[in-house]
């Protein structure tokens, strides 16, 4: 049996790496809404969802952190001299459980909602519905299945109930199936975006390096199933791999923040990139207000006459549906329109010449 000592460094250890991947989703979280709030000055659904699912993050961490202080973590042996403890912690559990999906779900419809930005092709449309009645539906199996584990549920954590009760192993490893799948689908749709892009074959791999950071999601995915298994595999001692299973549960849906967040960031790089380049070009110019070079005047006249002052009025609002992604930056002597403007020149025509 192991020390008191060893029991609070398991359980400190895991509730330290909850803290840390939880707060560093939070950060590139707040780093995407000042990207799209305040440079881009268009925030979306998907940005108000990820916000949604951040919240619902530092909920599912507090959970479970609340499991690890009421026995996941200890050895089963300690547990059953504290049969109070012990019930406590499987109703936190059960909590915890029912956040976990429904934070995954809100980041996947986050995500599903961006793609939709990018690509607004009715048949891609077609596609993005789909993808989100099929991560619907399994967030609705898995929010049965672990209301429904037990009937009457009770019967999870009071072994004086009669109940029926689905085993451990149904339980964990039909939904984390049902995750896997999810995050794989999640992935391979930004995918099939990038690969239709008329560009050359290093912006697609660096595109392609920004969206399929999701790996990083499965790979998480994975892990929790597998620290799972090796729970299950120790039935006579089970909650000490608990804290283990709720530290990777809190960093999947931190690591799905994140991926769902870089593209943004990769657009607030650009941004910063293009300012950056603007102002150094403006230092060198008398005369260019945003970093364009003087064009020389020609020497001949081909008029006579007075010559007025232009103004240009630029409108750039775009719609709902556009997204404006500012990554195709490459040389800050070119302009390049990435939204349709409307421009309205006033060439003094109308005006009287004294």
């Amino acid at each position: 049996m192991a020390s008191e000592d060893s029991i609070q460094d398991r359980g400190r250890s895991a509730i330290i790496g909850m803290y840390i991947v939880t707060a560093l989703s939070t950060i590139v979280v707040l780093t995407r809404l000042y990207a799209r709030g305040v440079l881009i000055r268009e925030l979306g659904w998907d940005d108000y969802l990820i916000v949604i699912g951040q919240l619902f993050a530092w909920a599912d961490m507090a959970l479970s952190i609340m499991v690890v202080r009421y026995g996941g973590g200890e050895h089963l042996a300690d547990l059953i001299t504290d049969p109070g403890k012990m019930v406590k912690m499987y109703k936190w559990l059960v909590a915890a459980q029912m956040i976990y999906f429904f934070a995954l779900w809100i980041c996947r419809v986050s995500g599903l909602a961006f793609f939709a930005r990018l690509n607004p092709m009715p048949r891609f449309t077609l596609y993005m519905r789909m993808a989100f009645a099929f991560v619907t539906a399994v967030w609705v199996a898995q929010t049965l299945i672990i209301a429904l584990q037990c009937i009457p549920l009770q019967a999870l954590w009071d072994s004086s109930i009669t109940g029926k009760c689905l085993t451990s192993t149904q339980v964990f490893l039909s939904t984390s199936i049902m995750t896997i799948i999810c995050d794989s689908l999640i992935l391979v749709l930004p995918v099939n975006i990038v690969l239709k892009l008329q560009v050359n074959f290093a912006r697609k791999a660096t595109l392609l390096f920004v969206f399929c950071f999701g790996v990083f999601a499965i790979v998480t995915s994975v892990l929790r199933m597998v620290s799972m298994i090796i729970a299950l595999d120790h039935p006579s001692d089970v909650t000490w791999y608990f804290s283990v299973v709720m530290a990777w549960s809190t960093s999947e849906i931190a690591a799905i923040i994140i991926a769902l967040s870089l593209p943004a960031l990769r657009g607030l790089f650009g941004i910063l990139q293009m300012k950056n380049r603007s102002t150094d070009q403006s230092k060198t110019n008398d005369t260019g207000s945003f970093g364009l070079a003087p064009v020389p005047q020609p020497q001949n006249r081909i008029f006579d006459g007075s010559i007025h002052r232009t103004t240009v009025d630029i409108d750039t609002q775009r719609g709902s549906s556009q997204e404006a992604l500012c990554w195709d930056i490459k040389d800050a002597n070119n302009i390049r329109v990435m939204d349709t403007v409307h421009v309205d020149i006033d060439d003094g025509s109308d005006r009287h010449t004294p």
